[in-house]
């Protein structure tokens, strides 16, 4: 009986030493590097050691700048914090947040909580960036655009409870997502919290009342989710497949006018 105390004792005393190791998170030891996002830009951040200050630029891959920012890196917890720039004189908040264990990756955060804009970035090789890129010229000045490249929800959309029309903008200023649409000619479709392929929504009717849904898009063509009338409790299954990817042409009043305001910002 003592024996079996004894050996649970160093049991536990084992288990203990052991914990901090087995917890422990490791971040580099600097913030250099070049970081491609989801939709194809490019986080260029440079620091100096020994000093934590860091200084960068958000640029296309074309190499034009979008802003320029600064802050510092802490690397106990492998966090950027900064202030962004862009080259029409727009502000907004950065956020880096290295991926645990790994230099190579990174959730960034654009904008301030809850309304900010999630990116993932890779590490792209490890050269030292320059940042020595120009914001495009005045005499073509950055106007928002449908976006329809991969990745855009722009496109008409057969689901299990009819057909949507959805259009995907980009702002340029201030990098927000916005998706408007339509649905049976007069409801309006608006996504309220986007976080990549996750989104949630709400949509109103001029025969029902207002209703919300959450979805995630599982391939570029298929999404899968659920939605709710008004103060319904009960969530129903929802589902839909893109027919097309071509600029839809809204017809809802509502949504045609929350479109054109954001094309003419």
């Amino acid at each position: 009986m003592k024996t079996y105390f004894t050996m649970m004792v160093l049991s536990a005393l084992l288990l203990v030493a052991w914990m901090p190791f087995a917890f422990s998170q490791t971040f580099p030891a600097q913030a250099t590097g070049i970081f491609t996002l989801q939709d194809g830009n490019e986080l260029r951040i440079l620091q100096t050691l020994p000093s934590t200050k860091i200084q960068g630029i958000l640029a296309t891959a074309k190499r034009v700048k979008l802003a320029d920012f600064s802050g510092t890196f802490d690397k106990e917890t492998g966090k950027v914090l900064a202030k962004m720039t862009y080259c029409d004189g727009g502000r907004e908040k950065l956020t880096f947040f290295f991926t645990r264990n790994n230099a190579n990756a990174a959730e960034i955060y654009f904008g301030e909580a809850p309304n900010d804009r999630k990116e993932i970035g890779k590490r792209k090789g490890n050269t030292r960036p320059t940042l020595a890129y120009e914001c495009a010229p005045e005499s073509t000045p950055q106007t928002n655009q449908p976006f329809m490249g991969k990745g855009s929800w722009t496109g008409t959309w057969k689901t299990d409870h009819g057909i949507i029309r959805l259009v995907q903008v980009n702002d340029v200023i201030t990098g927000k997502v916005f998706v408007i649409g339509d649905f049976k000619d007069t409801g309006v479709i608006q996504l309220i919290d986007f976080d990549a392929n996750e989104v949630e929504g709400e949509f109103t009717s001029q025969t029902q009342r207002d209703g919300y849904f959450k979805i995630t898009r599982i391939s570029e063509t298929k999404f899968e989710g659920t939605y709710r009338w008004g103060q319904q409790t009960e969530w129903t299954s929802w589902e839909g497949e893109r027919t097309s990817s071509q600029l839809p042409e809204l017809t809802a009043f509502g949504a045609i006018h929350f479109l054109n305001r954001l094309l003419t910002e």
